[in-house]
């Protein structure tokens, strides 16, 4: 194990209302038989009390331990990485940072690490990855995928995964629960797990109720989830959003690289919210930058979630029909939808929506799940969503649905509950931090602009209430030390690179040219001709070629490039067969890089 500090973290303290750069952030300090039964009622629920008492004490426990150790600011630890399936070379480590950047009294935050050391022998730094989520870990991209990220990317960096504040290994970690099992118990068979379910008549008044009596019930469950979070956590909460952890990656950058060497990053959805944040905040040190599937981050801070749907989604419908085209294409050897060879595209996609449709009216039981349970209109419509999110995973997805059609919802509902955020509150306490405070909408408010999506932009409003749990924001029951409001388009030390698909279902090619618009002569927006969440969901070539020779010297790609796609998104031997060994590896490798960010 190494061990080396830093210079005194007292440097890294933000002064009252200064920010590296100009930018403005916004500090905020929170704030008989029948008495037989009776007898044994209260008995149990004295008892349930106390486990529940114990366990969040647990909790609590379990979050007090980072200050308690005396690790100091600065220090930055690694070892051989020993776990299963963490590849040979690889170091995990942990970096030491203020708990609270605006107040040095509050204690410590340990960063889980891991790196996958350059191979090139020509090093020229580090890079650090995001996967998105927000929520999901990242240290074990570098500990397990090390040497796929550097197929994308290149030889010539260490490749740096990090669990971000409140995620998996990084202390302290949100945990409002007891246990995952005991979160997927709470949202089981509620609107935050079913999705909700659309009648096919978008302004018929008994749909519209239907709908605003689910909202009501959505709305219950995150303020009790938020309330025991608030209960579990306490005050840590305050320490999980996106400008603390930009100051990490800054603080950590510094000591791997030096305190002004470039930091180079990737980041892929939300990553490329946290991927704003540190280009705006640190506009002097920026690197080598890429951000795939690109979210606003001034949406994302600025506006109430109910209300990101007529932008976010704005591309779905499109994508939706990339994947009824693909598999008509496919024909039926290749795609179980597809009836005979050359179908219209249309008679596949009105058989799917008949199928859902029907489901409103009566469900499907579905005894052989690994759950039993039944499948509704709203799961179907969150699986759809999802499926066309991954392209690769279309031929199965072709597959749940026609097994589903044929009265088999079995491999459907297991792959539909896959996608839900069982684990706990990761998301939301990052997201949630990361917004203004907002005023509780109205349910009738919410689904009026959701009836208004789903009329006018995509039949997949709704379905992301389950896949994203940032619609309960306006319960956070903290408010983080400090928010960032801007500038957004700050002069950068180095030009960016964005990423876009034509047809991304829930991060539109549109954010990309916003973004390239708002850094005009700072940024290169690359387009690939594909559908899915992020143009790796679907990597083509030309897409990777143009990413590495970025990280390599700074290349960017021409003005209004824009990348084919190599291969269907159902597999066809034929489609890369004249492609060099060489090629096809590079190919296989940015598919294990998506397949490990994307489905995370």
């Amino acid at each position: 194990m190494t061990e080396h500090h830093s210079w005194d973290a007292a440097e890294k303290l933000p002064r009252e209302g200064l920010i590296a750069g100009g930018a403005v952030v916004d500090y905020s300090r929170s704030r008989g038989k029948a008495s037989r039964r009776t007898w044994l009622g209260r008995v149990l629920v004295l008892v349930w009390l106390y486990y529940a008492y114990t366990a969040v004490k647990n909790i609590q426990a379990r979050h007090a331990t980072v200050a308690s150790e005396g690790y100091r600011v600065g220090d930055i630890r690694w070892e051989p990485c020993t776990g299963d399936g963490e590849v040979e070379g690889a170091e995990c480590g942990y970096a030491v940072v203020p708990l609270d950047w605006t107040d040095s009294s509050a204690g410590t935050a340990k960063i889980a690490l891991g790196r996958y050391n350059s191979t090139s022998g020509k090093r020229k730094g580090s890079v650090f990855l995001n996967p998105g989520g927000p929520g999901s870990p990242g240290k074990w991209l570098a500990t397990q995928m090390g040497p796929y990220v550097q197929m994308l990317l290149g030889e010539d960096y260490d490749i740096i995964g990090f669990d971000p504040r409140g995620v998996g290994e990084t202390e302290p970690r949100t945990q409002c629960f007891p246990s995952p099992e005991a979160h997927a118990a709470f949202i089981a068979n509620t609107p935050l797990e079913r999705g909700f379910d659309v009648g096919p008549n978008l302004t018929d008044p008994m749909n519209r109720e239907h709908l605003i009596q689910l909202q009501r019930h959505a709305d219950a469950l995150w303020q009790t989830k938020m309330q025991v979070c608030a209960q579990s956590m306490g005050d840590k909460l305050r320490y999980m959003g996106t400008v603390s952890i930009a100051r990490d990656v800054e603080f950590i950058a510094s000591l791997l690289d030096g305190k002004d060497a470039p930091i180079n990053y990737y980041g892929l959805s939300y990553g490329t919210v946290l991927g704003q944040l540190l280009i705006n905040m640190f506009p002097d040190r920026v690197g080598r930058v890429v951000l795939d599937g690109i979210v606003d981050a001034v949406e994302w801070t600025s506006l109430p979630a109910y209300k990101w749907e007529r932008h976010l989604q704005q591309s779905a419908e499109t994508a939706y029909e990339m994947f009824m085209t693909a598999c008509a294409e496919a024909g039926p050897s290749r795609c179980a939808l597809a009836k005979k060879e050359n179908e219209d595209p249309k008679a596949i996609l009105s058989r799917v929506e008949d199928f859902v449709e029907g489901l409103y009216f009566k469900p499907l039981a579905v005894p052989n799940a690994t759950a039993p349970g039944i499948l509704t209109n709203g799961r179907a419509r969150l699986f759809l969503l999802s499926a066309i999110e991954l392209p690769e995973s279309w031929p199965l997805a072709a597959i749940a649905l026609e097994l589903a059609m044929n009265g088999d919802g079995s491999a459907l509902l297991d792959a539909q509950r896959q996608g839900i955020h069982y684990d706990d509150l990761q998301r939301s306490a990052i997201s949630c931090n990361d917004n203004t405070a907002l005023d509780p909408p109205t349910a009738e408010e919410v689904i009026d602009e959701q009836l208004w999506v789903l009329q006018h932009v995509t039949r997949f409003s709704l379905a992301v209430v389950a896949l994203e749990t940032d619609w309960g924001c306006h319960h956070w029951p903290v408010s983080p030390p400090e928010r960032f409001s801007g500038p957004w388009n700050h002069t950068l030390s180095n030009p960016i690179l964005l990423v876009s698909n034509t047809a991304d279902p829930i991060t539109p090619m549109a954010n990309g040219l916003l973004l390239a618009d708002r850094f005009s002569g700072f940024s290169r927006h690359l387009v690939q001709d594909s559908a899915g969440h992020c143009a790796l969901a679907l990597p083509s070539l030309c897409m990777i070629m143009n990413v590495r020779a970025f990280f390599a010297d700074g290349t960017l790609p021409d003005e209004g490039a824009v990348c084919p796609m190599d291969s269907s998104p159902f597999p066809d031997p034929e489609d890369t067969k004249a492609y060099s060994a060489e090629d096809r590896k590079l190919l296989e490798g940015a598919r294990h890089v998506a397949n490990a960010m994307l489905r995370n």
